[in-house]
């Protein structure tokens, strides 16, 4: 690869992050690398401290819940996005898979409190937590590893249902941003 081979892949990348050439709106992206950089932090404790205990990511979490929205922040941040006639993919871009991820990992976290089994025997690890975790979220249920007790279960049960009205609102959402785009565009 050539140097202009580069340079093209990273003005591609700094529009599909930045919405702008790397350089431009030097403000607009400062703030955009802001949100990426605290939600990669926060999802980051996650995975530095659920090893040794849950309560760390879960403190960070729900503490941050009764200082500016905390988990719930992001998709305020996409609603009114959504109601804005011109909006700012990328801070939707940034915000949707971490928003997942961190879903994702607060029930994990809960799980951990809980008796998760793979093969009738109780799962251990951050990992496994993660996977069973994400796999109640995205409501694929594989049937692998099953929620063993009654609490475990009653997570389970609210977690799936998270995943499918948050997937259904996140949709409603994109087609509400997508009509806006094609209603501004025809008026122009």
């Amino acid at each position: 690869m050539d140097n202009q081979d580069n340079k093209t892949r990273a003005e591609s990348f700094g529009l599909w992050i930045g919405g702008s050439r790397f350089g431009e709106s030097i403000t607009l992206n400062k703030v955009r690398v802001a949100i990426f950089i605290f939600v990669l932090l926060i999802h980051s404790i996650y995975w530095l401290t659920a090893w040794w205990s849950p309560w760390p990511f879960l403190i960070v979490s729900f503490l941050g819940l009764w200082f500016a929205q905390g988990i719930y922040k992001p998709w305020t941040t996409i609603m009114s996005q959504a109601i804005q006639p011109k909006w700012d993919s990328a801070i939707l871009k940034i915000t949707i898979p971490f928003i997942v991820l961190n879903y994702i990992a607060i029930f994990a976290c809960l799980y951990m409190f809980c008796s998760v089994t793979e093969n009738n025997v109780p799962i251990a690890g951050t990992w496994k937590h993660f996977y069973f975790s994400t796999i109640t979220l995205t409501t694929v249920g594989f049937g692998n590893i099953v929620p063993n007790d009654f609490w475990s279960e009653l997570i389970a049960t609210v977690q799936a249902i998270i995943g499918f009205m948050g997937f259904a609102v996140l949709a409603g959402i994109v087609a509400s941003i997508a009509l806006k785009r094609i209603e501004i565009s025809n008026k122009t």
